[in-house]
């Protein structure tokens, strides 16, 4: 491993991935080109409360507004920490979808729109307990940090063609439509970023950033998007993100094209190829890179997948990520996942200040069960062989110290999910 003091550059981007939570498989299918990740969050029959399920019922009849929340919680701990032993942290979520144009065609447009409330509970976030207290090049869990308020999606939809295309305008989270597959949301399944959007390649990850996105079906099986957004967003700051967006005029663009074997499977059985470029932003370069995905189910109760990535520069975690494992939903209770998960990664040098750092390998595994309508819990465990960085040995002046080359550790999850 190179070792090039340069130590201004070791902090981790504050990259963010929300994706496509996903619990009931034959439920959740569309036909049409998206499914509305923030909707997907919760349905109405997943409340202890019978009286406001129903006002809620009458609201979607009468006024086309859905309308979710729930509260997360996610506890971590390690076997060998550089730091903190434990991170924890909770994040409140209000999420929804207005529709308020209908066409004779049956098109639909209206808002969409999710508002949280993320705050740790103890000095250390779980978004930064991997770096900070592990000294791992990568996040346990890309969420759950101390941000406070934040606007991840305020954007106009509108379906097109008999809902075989859609499009967004306004604050978006590119994870909604980008290099998706069944188990990438970190609220929901696998806690570690390289089993999420990207693999740890996708440089920025912009989310609550200004910008435009189309996507559709070109035949039965053949669907694309594209989009161009923010470089940079601020989903703290809305007002800032577009003010950094005029005085930079940095975006963030990516094409995708995919196949599946139906409609209605989309978001199941599915392979795609992702495209990405991001302009220089602060201290990271100009870069690009692309993502492949192959997933699909199999018996109706295994979902194998794999994944690659490959990056050039542009702030990606990692410039060349793969990750392969399965989930599997047992037969006497479909609303639970187990999933297991193994990946490899070559973290992105540029991104680091020069420094060469050797390969780490990362394994998962996780339970999640829906123990009542309205409670989730989710068990886990990560095995992590890595390079470590030393921050304390940083900060101390200790620079003989600072690298601890094949460090192994054990990081054991919690989560909990309650839907309102």
């Amino acid at each position: 491993m190179k070792k090039q003091l340069s130590f201004s550059m070791l902090a981790l981007a504050g990259l963010s991935c929300l994706a496509y939570p996903f619990a009931a498989l034959s439920k959740q299918a569309k036909t049409d080109f998206e499914n509305v990740a923030v909707m997907q969050d919760s349905t109405s029959n997943l409340s202890r409360f019978d009286i406001w399920n129903k006002t809620k019922q009458h609201w979607q009849e009468e006024y086309g507004l859905q309308l979710g929340m729930d509260y997360n919680m996610l506890g971590l701990g390690a076997s060998d920490p550089l730091g903190e032993s434990s991170a924890a942290s909770g994040a409140l979520r209000l999420y929804g979808q207005w529709d308020m144009v209908h066409t004779d065609s049956g098109s639909t447009g209206g808002v969409v729109f999710k508002f949280e409330h993320r705050h740790k509970y103890t000095d250390s976030s779980p978004k930064d307990f991997g770096l900070k207290d592990l000294g791992y090049i990568g996040f346990v869990h890309s969420l759950y940090g101390d941000q406070g308020f934040r606007i991840t999606h305020l954007f106009w939809r509108q379906s097109m063609l008999n809902d075989r295309m859609v499009a967004y305008a306004g604050f978006l989270d590119m994870t909604d439509y980008t290099d998706f597959y069944p188990l990438a949301s970190p609220w929901n399944d696998f806690n570690n970023s390289v089993f999420s959007t990207g693999n740890g390649t996708i440089g920025g990850l912009p989310d609550g950033g200004l910008g435009l996105m189309l996507g559709g079906f070109i035949t039965d099986k053949v669907y694309s998007s594209a989009s161009i957004m923010d470089a940079k967003g601020n989903a703290s700051d809305l007002t800032q993100g577009v003010e950094d967006l005029f005085d930079s005029g940095a975006t963030w663009k990516s094409f995708e094209i995919g196949y599946t074997p139906s409609r209605e499977m989309l978001f199941i059985q599915n392979a795609h190829v992702s495209f990405w470029q991001r302009d220089a932003v602060a201290g990271d370069l100009k870069g690009h890179g692309l993502n492949l995905n192959i997933s699909g189910l199999l018996g109706q109760q295994w979902l194998p997948f794999f994944r690659a990535g490959w990056a050039k520069d542009g702030g990606a975690m990692y410039d060349a990520s793969v990750s392969a494992g399965f989930g599997y939903m047992p037969t006497a209770r479909s609303q639970d996942m187990l999933g297991f998960a193994l990946n490899w990664a070559s973290p992105m040098a540029s991104t680091f200040g020069g420094i060469n750092f050797d390969d780490q390998y990362t394994m998962e595994l996780y339970y999640r069960a829906q123990v009542t309508p309205w409670l989730q819990l989710s068990p886990g465990v990560q095995l992590m062989n890595y390079t470590a960085i030393d921050l304390q040995a940083i900060e101390s002046g200790n620079l003989a110290n600072v690298f601890i080359e094949d460090k192994t550790n054990l990081v054991f999850a919690l989560k909990a999910r309650f839907v309102f």
